[in-house]
């Protein structure tokens, strides 16, 4: 994980602004009603993303009058398992593809190519000017 120094933590607005704002490249994930994320992929293997974490100020998170309060941006690069299980015959890869949608990363903290980094970067300036 890679902390990306931004003026972004402590901007509040509503869940419908930031959804707006941020669609369609960040989707929200791994969130509950009290915070949650904001995730954009930065490669075509989907293992590298920006994070923008969001906790709840007032109102529940999927809600579009919902606020909150942005935290501070990251980037992290999970590492899958991608190989397909040998000994489940014809159905292989019906029950891999099943299994890996909701595996566990092998690594939740993999090393992260600086070019990733510098891309994550340039994606919250962006969203400074955007957003700020």
């Amino acid at each position: 994980m890679k902390k990306i120094q931004s003026s972004l933590p402590g901007t509040k607005a509503t869940f419908g602004y930031f959804r707006e704002s941020l669609e369609p490249h960040f989707t929200l994930a791994n969130w509950d009603y009290e915070h949650g994320y904001f995730d954009r992929t930065l490669d075509d293997r989907n293992t590298v993303y920006l994070r923008l974490p969001v906790k709840v100020l007032q109102g529940e998170l999927d809600s579009p009058d919902a606020w909150l309060e942005l935290g501070e941006p990251f980037v992290l690069r999970h590492v899958y398992n991608t190989g397909v299980e040998e000994d489940i015959g014809y159905y292989a890869p019906v029950a891999s593809a099943v299994m890996n949608q909701f595996q566990e990363p092998l690594d939740k903290d993999a090393e992260i190519d600086p070019r990733w980094i510098r891309k994550a970067e340039a994606i919250v300036k962006e969203l400074e000017n955007r957003l700020g």
